[in-house]
């Protein structure tokens, strides 16, 4: 189908297929070539790109290559010996950071869309906090980092915070990135500063013979009576 669209001098070929809603959106909602060469401008995404679905709710044409009918028509448009013209291209992550809707770090509003681990591991880092001083909120969130902190009032965890679903390592690794995270009295964000005066602080909190002790106990009161139980014991939910 593609390949007939792009016959050169087909005027009814064109007719026949521009109608049609054979390209993919970032939503993975189908898009016909007629509506894509109305938009002003449209952007590629290779179908992981953040922030790339929220610009087509906005109204914007992104279209997502991962799908191989549209992947195909991006390399016919871009083809000179084809007749099948797009409007011109945009940033797609560029695009999102104006727009607001993707800088690198998201954190998720709606908690209830999380699954069940990661609803596991932000009630077990909200207890964590607790029990280790940290007066700071705790959100779940997107990132390439393991979490991020604005140095004062919140933590984002994220799923590269762990690196096992092995409960004792998770635990442990939750226990450092919060750790981490309350060591940063200014934003993580956007290259943290991690000089002297950080690996000061964060090693202090890390050997702090009290933050360990609370963090064993923590972890015993979890074999011995579940996660639930020690949730609703520190009124940590969603």
């Amino acid at each position: 189908m593609i390949e007939a669209m792009a016959s050169d001098g087909d005027d009814a070929s064109d007719e026949r297929w521009a109608d049609r809603k054979l390209f993919q959106l970032a939503t993975e909602s189908r898009i016909s070539l007629e509506e894509i060469q109305a938009a002003p401008k449209i952007g590629w995404s290779g179908g992981a790109q953040k922030g790339a679905d929220k610009l087509v709710e906005r109204g914007y044409v992104v279209l997502d290559t991962s799908d191989s009918a549209t992947q195909r028509l991006r390399d016919l448009a871009t083809d000179e010996d084809t007749s099948i013209t797009v409007p011109e291209t945009f940033d797609v992550g560029e695009q999102a950071e104006s727009e607001g809707v993707w800088t690198g770090y998201h954190r998720i509003e709606d908690e209830s869309q999380l699954n069940a681990d990661q609803q596991r591991y932000l009630r077990f880092a909200r207890v964590l906090a607790r029990e280790l001083g940290i007066e700071r909120d705790v959100y779940y969130g997107e990132a390439s980092a393991d979490a991020w902190t604005d140095g004062r009032t919140y933590i984002v965890i994220t799923d590269s915070a762990v690196t096992s679903r092995q409960r004792a390592v998770w635990m442990h690794d939750l226990y450092l990135v919060m750790l981490h995270e309350s060591a940063h009295e200014t934003s993580s964000r956007e290259g943290p500063s991690h000089g002297h005066h950080f690996e000061s602080a964060f090693r202090s909190l890390v050997e702090d013979p009290g933050n360990r002790s609370s963090f064993a106990e923590l972890v015993q009161q979890v074999v011995d009576e579940g996660f639930e139980s020690v949730f609703e014991e520190y009124g940590v939910g969603l």
